[in-house]
Protein backbone atom coordinates (compact mmCIF):
# COMPACT_ATOMS: atom_id res chain seq x y z
CA UNK A 1 0.00 0.00 0.00
CA UNK A 2 1.67 3.54 -0.97
CA UNK A 3 1.90 5.63 2.26
CA UNK A 4 0.31 9.00 1.89
CA UNK A 5 2.52 11.93 2.11
CA UNK A 6 1.83 14.27 4.88
CA UNK A 7 3.06 18.30 6.01
CA UNK A 8 3.38 19.06 9.48
CA UNK A 9 2.89 22.47 10.23
CA UNK A 10 3.36 24.40 13.57
CA UNK A 11 5.58 27.13 15.05
CA UNK A 12 5.91 25.18 18.20
CA UNK A 13 9.28 22.40 17.60
CA UNK A 14 7.94 19.92 20.53
CA UNK A 15 4.33 20.49 19.11
CA UNK A 16 6.08 19.22 15.54
CA UNK A 17 7.87 16.70 16.91
CA UNK A 18 4.62 15.26 19.11
CA UNK A 19 2.95 15.55 15.74
CA UNK A 20 5.60 13.47 13.54
CA UNK A 21 5.98 11.11 16.39
CA UNK A 22 2.00 10.08 16.39
CA UNK A 23 1.40 9.89 12.97
CA UNK A 24 4.40 8.01 11.69
CA UNK A 25 2.96 5.20 14.45
CA UNK A 26 -0.28 5.27 12.03
CA UNK A 27 -0.30 3.00 9.51
CA UNK A 28 -0.07 4.23 5.98
CA UNK A 29 1.23 7.62 6.30
CA UNK A 30 4.79 9.01 6.45
CA UNK A 31 5.45 12.72 7.35
CA UNK A 32 7.58 13.77 4.67
CA UNK A 33 8.37 17.21 5.68
CA UNK A 34 7.26 20.33 8.51
CA UNK A 35 7.14 23.59 8.04
CA UNK A 36 7.78 26.51 11.34
CA UNK A 37 5.01 28.88 9.56
CA UNK A 38 2.42 29.27 7.33
CA UNK A 39 4.53 31.66 4.68
CA UNK A 40 6.71 28.51 4.39
CA UNK A 41 3.86 26.21 3.85
CA UNK A 42 2.43 28.17 1.37
CA UNK A 43 6.17 28.14 -0.70
CA UNK A 44 6.24 24.24 -0.11
CA UNK A 45 2.59 23.35 -1.49
CA UNK A 46 4.13 25.65 -4.98
CA UNK A 47 7.40 23.13 -5.01
CA UNK A 48 6.26 19.93 -4.04
CA UNK A 49 2.63 17.59 -3.73
CA UNK A 50 1.53 16.18 -0.39
CA UNK A 51 -1.85 14.13 0.06
CA UNK A 52 -2.64 15.86 3.71
CA UNK A 53 -1.10 18.77 5.56
CA UNK A 54 -1.48 18.87 9.56
CA UNK A 55 -2.03 22.36 10.33
CA UNK A 56 -1.82 24.39 13.69
CA UNK A 57 -4.14 27.28 13.54
CA UNK A 58 -2.40 29.82 16.11
CA UNK A 59 0.63 30.92 14.24
CA UNK A 60 2.35 34.21 14.22
CA UNK A 61 2.54 35.90 10.53
CA UNK A 62 0.25 33.93 8.86
CA UNK A 63 -2.64 31.67 10.57
CA UNK A 64 -3.56 28.44 9.64
CA UNK A 65 -7.08 29.62 8.55
CA UNK A 66 -5.07 32.25 6.05
CA UNK A 67 -2.55 30.08 4.90
CA UNK A 68 -5.97 27.68 3.81
CA UNK A 69 -7.08 31.34 1.88
CA UNK A 70 -4.43 32.28 0.41
CA UNK A 71 -3.40 28.58 -0.98
CA UNK A 72 -4.16 28.15 -4.25
CA UNK A 73 -6.79 25.32 -4.41
CA UNK A 74 -5.53 22.66 -6.27
CA UNK A 75 -2.10 22.98 -4.83
CA UNK A 76 -3.84 22.69 -1.18
CA UNK A 77 -3.93 18.68 -0.04
CA UNK A 78 -6.87 17.83 2.53
CA UNK A 79 -6.64 19.76 5.93
CA UNK A 80 -6.52 19.11 9.27
CA UNK A 81 -6.02 21.72 11.91
CA UNK A 82 -4.34 21.81 14.87
CA UNK A 83 -6.22 23.92 18.20
CA UNK A 84 -5.83 24.34 21.26
CA UNK A 85 -9.72 24.39 22.40
CA UNK A 86 -11.99 27.26 20.93
CA UNK A 87 -15.64 26.62 21.21
CA UNK A 88 -16.44 28.47 18.23
CA UNK A 89 -13.38 26.88 15.98
CA UNK A 90 -14.84 23.94 16.75
CA UNK A 91 -18.48 25.05 16.17
CA UNK A 92 -17.51 26.11 12.50
CA UNK A 93 -14.99 22.69 11.96
CA UNK A 94 -17.88 20.60 12.95
CA UNK A 95 -20.32 22.74 11.14
CA UNK A 96 -18.91 22.28 8.00
CA UNK A 97 -17.00 18.71 8.56
CA UNK A 98 -13.40 20.37 8.50
CA UNK A 99 -11.38 17.64 10.52
CA UNK A 100 -9.40 19.21 13.66
CA UNK A 101 -7.75 17.93 16.56
CA UNK A 102 -6.52 19.29 19.74
CA UNK A 103 -3.67 20.09 21.86
CA UNK A 104 -2.67 18.55 23.62
CA UNK A 105 -2.72 15.41 20.78
CA UNK A 106 -4.82 12.64 21.39
CA UNK A 107 -3.42 9.60 19.09
CA UNK A 108 -6.56 7.73 18.73
CA UNK A 109 -8.02 10.64 17.35
CA UNK A 110 -5.15 12.17 15.62
CA UNK A 111 -5.38 8.51 13.60
CA UNK A 112 -9.13 8.72 13.20
CA UNK A 113 -8.85 12.43 11.56
CA UNK A 114 -5.60 10.60 9.53
CA UNK A 115 -8.04 7.87 8.44
CA UNK A 116 -10.78 10.15 7.58
CA UNK A 117 -8.25 11.72 5.13
CA UNK A 118 -7.73 9.06 3.59
CA UNK A 119 -11.12 8.45 2.81
CA UNK A 120 -11.53 11.64 1.34
CA UNK A 121 -8.93 11.29 -0.97
CA UNK A 122 -10.34 7.36 -2.07
CA UNK A 123 -13.40 9.58 -3.06
CA UNK A 124 -11.52 11.94 -4.58
CA UNK A 125 -12.47 15.21 -2.60
CA UNK A 126 -9.08 17.05 -3.22
CA UNK A 127 -8.68 19.56 -4.56
CA UNK A 128 -12.16 20.25 -3.70
CA UNK A 129 -11.64 19.95 -0.21
CA UNK A 130 -10.85 23.62 0.06
CA UNK A 131 -14.23 24.41 -0.19
CA UNK A 132 -14.95 22.73 3.53
CA UNK A 133 -12.11 24.99 5.44
CA UNK A 134 -13.42 28.18 3.37
CA UNK A 135 -17.11 27.25 4.70
CA UNK A 136 -15.80 27.31 8.39
CA UNK A 137 -13.70 30.38 7.89
CA UNK A 138 -16.36 32.03 6.21
CA UNK A 139 -18.55 31.17 9.75
CA UNK A 140 -16.00 31.72 11.66
CA UNK A 141 -15.43 35.59 10.41
CA UNK A 142 -19.25 36.41 10.66
CA UNK A 143 -18.80 35.21 14.41
CA UNK A 144 -16.27 37.53 14.81
CA UNK A 145 -17.77 40.39 13.33
CA UNK A 146 -21.12 39.58 15.41
CA UNK A 147 -18.91 40.06 18.47
CA UNK A 148 -17.41 43.17 17.63
CA UNK A 149 -20.62 44.29 17.12
CA UNK A 150 -19.81 45.15 13.51
CA UNK A 151 -22.46 44.11 10.65
CA UNK A 152 -24.18 41.28 10.40
CA UNK A 153 -26.29 43.03 13.06
CA UNK A 154 -26.56 40.26 16.28
CA UNK A 155 -30.76 41.32 16.26
CA UNK A 156 -30.58 39.08 12.80
CA UNK A 157 -29.43 36.18 15.33
CA UNK A 158 -31.53 36.35 18.41
CA UNK A 159 -34.67 35.09 16.87
CA UNK A 160 -35.78 31.64 14.95
CA UNK A 161 -38.25 32.46 12.65
CA UNK A 162 -40.71 29.49 12.41
CA UNK A 163 -43.61 29.44 9.74
CA UNK A 164 -46.78 27.68 10.34
CA UNK A 165 -49.14 28.33 6.94
CA UNK A 166 -49.24 32.18 6.12
CA UNK A 167 -48.13 33.28 10.02
CA UNK A 168 -44.57 33.39 10.81
CA UNK A 169 -43.29 33.05 14.90
CA UNK A 170 -40.27 34.67 16.17
CA UNK A 171 -38.99 32.16 18.30
CA UNK A 172 -36.50 33.81 20.78
CA UNK A 173 -33.16 31.47 20.37
CA UNK A 174 -33.41 32.09 24.53
CA UNK A 175 -36.15 29.58 24.50
CA UNK A 176 -34.59 26.96 22.50
CA UNK A 177 -33.65 23.81 24.33
CA UNK A 178 -32.30 21.70 21.39
CA UNK A 179 -32.91 21.13 17.85
CA UNK A 180 -32.46 17.45 16.09
CA UNK A 181 -32.85 16.77 12.32
CA UNK A 182 -35.53 14.54 10.69
CA UNK A 183 -34.40 14.15 7.28
CA UNK A 184 -35.28 17.63 5.53
CA UNK A 185 -36.62 19.01 8.59
CA UNK A 186 -35.80 20.16 11.68
CA UNK A 187 -37.21 19.54 15.23
CA UNK A 188 -36.89 22.57 17.40
CA UNK A 189 -37.58 22.22 21.36
CA UNK A 190 -38.28 24.84 23.50
CA UNK A 191 -40.19 25.11 26.51
CA UNK A 192 -41.38 21.55 26.31
CA UNK A 193 -43.13 22.03 22.69
CA UNK A 194 -41.76 21.03 19.78
CA UNK A 195 -41.42 23.87 16.19
CA UNK A 196 -41.27 21.78 12.80
CA UNK A 197 -39.16 23.70 10.02
CA UNK A 198 -37.47 22.93 6.96
CA UNK A 199 -33.76 23.72 6.85
CA UNK A 200 -30.65 21.94 6.11
CA UNK A 201 -28.52 21.84 9.54
CA UNK A 202 -25.99 23.50 7.87
CA UNK A 203 -28.48 27.04 7.22
CA UNK A 204 -30.27 26.49 10.93
CA UNK A 205 -27.06 26.41 12.27
CA UNK A 206 -25.95 29.52 11.15
CA UNK A 207 -28.72 31.16 11.99
CA UNK A 208 -28.64 30.72 15.89
CA UNK A 209 -26.14 32.67 18.26
CA UNK A 210 -23.08 31.47 19.59
CA UNK A 211 -24.85 29.51 22.69
CA UNK A 212 -25.50 26.80 20.73
CA UNK A 213 -23.18 24.07 20.00
CA UNK A 214 -23.77 20.59 17.49
CA UNK A 215 -23.04 17.80 19.85
CA UNK A 216 -23.91 14.95 17.40
CA UNK A 217 -24.77 15.63 13.45
CA UNK A 218 -28.02 15.43 13.64
CA UNK A 219 -28.38 17.41 17.27
CA UNK A 220 -27.71 20.92 18.36
CA UNK A 221 -27.90 22.12 21.91
CA UNK A 222 -28.58 25.84 23.73
CA UNK A 223 -25.59 25.51 26.02
CA UNK A 224 -27.22 27.72 28.18
CA UNK A 225 -29.88 24.84 28.94
CA UNK A 226 -26.96 22.37 30.11
CA UNK A 227 -27.63 21.33 34.26
CA UNK A 228 -25.49 18.51 34.20
CA UNK A 229 -23.23 15.92 32.03
CA UNK A 230 -22.27 12.94 32.83
CA UNK A 231 -19.67 10.95 31.16
CA UNK A 232 -19.71 7.65 29.35
CA UNK A 233 -17.64 4.53 27.67
CA UNK A 234 -16.20 5.48 24.72
CA UNK A 235 -15.51 9.09 24.76
CA UNK A 236 -19.46 9.80 24.25
CA UNK A 237 -21.79 12.14 27.06
CA UNK A 238 -24.80 12.88 28.35
CA UNK A 239 -26.40 16.18 28.46
CA UNK A 240 -29.07 17.24 31.19
CA UNK A 241 -30.91 19.77 30.31
CA UNK A 242 -33.95 22.23 31.37
CA UNK A 243 -37.17 20.55 31.17
CA UNK A 244 -35.42 17.08 32.22
CA UNK A 245 -34.24 16.53 29.19
CA UNK A 246 -31.51 14.37 28.39
CA UNK A 247 -29.54 14.11 25.20
CA UNK A 248 -26.39 12.15 23.94
CA UNK A 249 -23.08 13.45 23.04
CA UNK A 250 -21.48 11.75 19.95
CA UNK A 251 -17.44 11.28 20.98
CA UNK A 252 -16.76 12.89 17.26
CA UNK A 253 -18.27 15.92 19.12
CA UNK A 254 -17.05 15.63 22.74
CA UNK A 255 -14.55 18.66 21.77
CA UNK A 256 -17.60 20.81 21.60
CA UNK A 257 -18.35 21.13 25.13
CA UNK A 258 -14.66 20.01 26.59
CA UNK A 259 -15.02 23.19 28.46
CA UNK A 260 -18.28 21.87 30.78
CA UNK A 261 -15.98 18.42 31.81
CA UNK A 262 -12.67 20.65 33.16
Amino acid sequence: MTELRVLLVDDEALSLQLMRSIVERVSGFKVVATCANGREAIARFQREAFDIVMMDIEMPGLTGLEVVEKTQADLLPVVIFATAFDQYACQAFDLYAVDYVLKPFDPERVGVALERARQRLVAGDSPAGKEAPLGAIAHLRKVEQASAGGAPSSAEYERLPIRDGGHTYLLPHADIDWIDAAGDYMCVHAQGKVHILRSTMKDLAAKLSQDFVRIHRSTIVNMRKVRAVDTLPKGECLLHLDEDVTVRVSRNYRSAIQRLLI
